[in-house]
C-alpha cells in the first residue's frame, strides 16, 4: 500500500458483509482497512486519513453507529472523514437526520447494490486527493514565502555587510595613497612601508572578493552524490597546513573510515574551511589538538571537527555565526573575512543537512555537521597524526 494511496474504513461486525464490500471496493483506487468495532474504528481514525468511512449504523458492542460517527467527528473536527451509514432495515426520517447531524453524508440501504457503492467510494476517492493535492500546494506555497521572506532579509544584510566590508580595505588604500602623492616629502623606508600597508589592504580585499565568489559559487552549484573518503580528505587538508606553517606543532587526531555521500568538490570546500579556523583558533595553544571524528546518532551520523584553541562566546554569537562577514575575534589576533563558516553551512544545505557549535571562551570549538545521504562505514579507531 502507497503511503499516497487514498484509504478506506470498513466498518461492520459481519465477516459476511465484510468480505462482500471487499470484493466490490477491489481496485477501486483505494486501500481498504476492515474492523468490526467503533473503538477498531476510532484507533485506526487516530492514525490514518480516509477518504471514505463505510459504518454499519447497527453496530453490536458497547458503540453503535451513530456513536462511533460522533466520535469520529470530534477524533477528526474539520478533517473528519465524510461516512456513509450502511443499514439492512428500514431507518426512521429522525434517525437519518440524527446521522446527518453527526457527520454522515450519505445512506446506503442493504444489501447494497455494487455499482451504486463503487460509484460512491470514487468520488470521495477522487475529493480525498483533490483535498490531499490543495493541501501540499498550501503547504509549498507558505513554505516558499517563508524561504523569500528570509532571503530578502538575509540578501539586506549581506549587501549591508559586503558594501561595509569592501570599503574598510578601499580606504586605507586611498588614505596611504593621498600620504604618497599629497602628503610632505617622505623617506624610502616611509614609502615602503605605506606601499606595505596597500598591498596588505589589497590582499584582504582579493580575498574577500575571492570568498564572495566562493559563496555565490556554491548557492549555484549542483550536487552530485559520490562516495566520499572524508578521512583522506582531511589528513590531506592537515599535511597542506602543515607544509604552508612547518614552524607550527599540532596533533592531529582523525578517525578512519569516516565516508560520506555527497559532491567532492563542495565537501573539501567545507572542510577545508573548517580545518583551516581549527588551525588558525588553536595557535597560542599549549598544546594544539584538532579533531575529526563522527558521533553515532539514533537515525544519522553527525560528523564533527574539533580545537582546544581559543574559542569564542556562543551565546554572543547567537543567529549570527554562519552569517557573512561574522567575525568573533579581533582581525589584528586572527585574519580572516569571516565568510569561512558561511561557505560551510551553504554546502551543508545543499547536501539536505544540520550544523551548529559548542564552544567557550579558552576552552576551543566543536562544529557539528550532518549529510543527510551521509554513508554508514564502521567505526574502526582513531588515527593519531603528528
Amino acid at each position: 500500500m502507497s503511503p499516497a494511496e487514498p484509504l478506506i474504513l470498513i466498518v461492520d461486525d459481519n465477516a459476511a458483509n465484510q468480505r462482500l464490500y471487499k470484493a466490490i471496493l477491489k481496485n477501486c483506487g483505494a486501500g481498504l482497512m476492515q474492523v468490526s468495532s467503533g473503538e477498531e474504528a476510532l484507533t485506526h481514525a487516530a492514525a490514518h486519513s480516509f477518504a471514505m468511512v463505510l459504518l454499519d449504523i447497527h453496530l453490536a458492542g458497547p458503540m453503535n453507529g451513530f456513536e462511533v460517527a460522533h466520535s469520529l467527528v470530534e477524533l477528526g473536527g474539520e478533517a473528519a472523514p465524510p461516512i456513509v451509514f450502511v443499514s439492512a432495515v428500514y431507518t426512521h426520517t429522525d434517525d437519518t437526520f440524527r446521522g446527518y447531524r453527526l457527520g454522515a453524508v450519505d445512506y446506503i440501504l442493504s444489501p447494497v447494490v455494487p455499482q451504486i457503492l463503487r460509484s460512491k467510494a470514487a468520488v470521495f476517492i477522487r475529493l480525498h486527493r483533490m483535498r490531499s493535492e490543495a493541501h501540499e500546494h498550501a503547504v509549498a506555497t507558505e513554505t516558499a514565502y517563508r524561504e523569500l521572506r528570509l532571503a530578502h532579509a538575509e540578501l539586506e544584510h549581506f549587501s549591508f555587510s559586503a558594501s561595509h566590508d569592501l570599503r574598510a580595505p578601499l580606504r586605507q588604500i586611498a588614505g596611504f595613497v593621498e600620504l604618497l602623492t599629497h602628503g610632505d616629502p617622505l623617506d624610502a623606508a616611509t614609502g615602503t612601508t605605506y606601499l606595505r600597508h596597500i598591498l596588505d589592504a589589497t590582499g584582504r580585499m582579493n580575498k574577500l572578493i575571492d570568498d564572495l565568489l566562493m559563496l555565490s559559487k556554491i548557492s549555484r552549484a549542483e550536487v552530485c552524490g559520490v562516495p566520499v573518503d572524508l578521512t583522506s580528505m582531511a589528513n590531506e587538508i592537515a599535511t597542506e597546513l602543515g607544509r604552508a606553517e612547518p614552524q607550527r606543532s599540532v596533533r592531529w587526531s582523525v578517525e578512519t573510515d569516516l565516508e560520506v555521500q555527497g559532491d567532492p568538490g563542495l565537501i573539501r570546500t567545507a572542510v577545508s574551511n573548517l580545518l583551516s579556523n581549527a588551525w588558525k583558533y588553536s595557535d597560542g595553544a599549549s598544546s594544539p589538538l584538532i579533531e575529526v571524528g563522527r558521533l553515532q546518532a539514533p537515525r544519522e551520523e553527525v560528523f564533527f571537527v574539533r580545537d582546544n584553541g581559543v574559542g569564542f562566546d556562543l551565546a554572543a554569537a547567537e543567529g549570527r555565526l554562519f552569517r557573512p562577514f561574522q567575525r568573533f575575534h579581533a582581525e589584528a589576533r586572527f585574519k580572516g573575512t569571516g565568510i569561512g563558516l558561511s561557505i560551510v553551512h551553504r554546502v551543508v544545505a545543499k547536501h539536505g543537512g544540520d550544523i551548529w557549535a559548542e564552544s567557550a571562551p579558552g576552552s576551543g570549538t566543536s562544529i557539528y555537521f550532518t549529510l543527510a545521504a551521509s554513508g554508514r562505514g564502521a567505526r574502526s579507531g582513531v588515527q593519531e597524526l603528528g
